[in-house]
């Protein structure tokens, strides 16, 4: 008897958008589902937004010079012929093996690439847990008793109590590790994330978004945000603590959580 799979792919769009809107629901299916196998078929670079939950992670090649037209869940530049043809060679490679219970990917086809919730919004989990070599780098990478203030760019705040980590010199450190097979930066950063005690960024930069998709306070400078983007943007209700430097957010920070 063959056993069950969901396969998701592929997935051409931009990144917030698989992180926010297609990967977190294959999460949820695996997580209520966890004897169905989970195939997925998206670029190496973002194997870790499935991490430990997926059973398989197809490789799919993308052209760096592609990585520049993405536009919500389509590549501008791979027609809507190519990406079917690719989805259905997808299901029809998995199908011999297994007995396919759903296959989900994003309809691309005329306006419908824009259309956010495609999947159901009520089902998505954003417990994104990387595969286990990318925690061993952080691991490798941070000091497990300090208090880490994860930022954007660099901030001048010495303090005793927290060590400031600029994700661009976090970068910089590991990238002879990184070989999108086993490791990924964006697993890396999921992994450092989860170790921080707070995130300095802005809602529209990946860091600060992945933050408080993984409940961390996520202070946010000189924004003066709105209420109902930071709603949207935030369907757990993370702490976001909008100030105007990084130490009155940390002070807000301790006396109120």
């Amino acid at each position: 008897m063959r056993d069950k799979a969901y396969l998701f792919g592929p997935f051409f769009g931009e990144l917030s958008w698989e992180y926010f809107r297609f990967a977190p629901y294959a999460i949820y299916l695996k997580k209520i589902s966890p004897n169905i196998k989970m195939i997925v078929l998206t670029r190496p670079s973002r194997f870790d937004l499935y991490g430990q939950y997926a059973d398989t992670l197809v490789t799919q090649r993308i052209a760096l010079e592609d990585e520049y037209n993405q536009s919500a869940f389509k590549l501008k530049n791979y027609g809507d012929v190519i990406y079917e043809n690719l989805a259905e060679r997808f299901r029809s490679i998995y199908e011999k093996k297994y007995n396919i219970i759903d296959h989900h990917y994003p309809d691309i086809s005329g306006w419908r690439y824009k259309v956010k919730w495609q999947f159901p919004r009520d089902r998505m989990d954003y417990n994104f847990i990387a595969r286990t070599k990318n925690k061993e780098v952080v691991e490798d990478f941070i000091d497990p008793n300090s208090k880490i203030i994860l930022t954007s760019r660099k901030y001048d705040y010495p303090s005793d109590d927290y060590k400031i980590i600029n994700i661009n010199d976090f970068k910089e450190t590991i990238d002879d590790k990184i070989d999108d097979k086993r490791i990924t930066y964006l697993g890396c950063l999921i992994e450092l994330i989860k170790a921080s005690t707070i995130v300095v960024s802005t809602l529209h930069q990946d860091l600060g978004h992945l933050a408080i998709l993984l409940r961390k306070p996520l202070i946010y400078l000189n924004r003066r945000m709105k209420k109902d983007n930071a709603q949207l943007m935030n369907p757990l209700n993370t702490t976001i603590i909008d100030c105007r430097a990084v130490s009155e957010g940390v002070e807000i920070y301790e006396n109120n959580i």
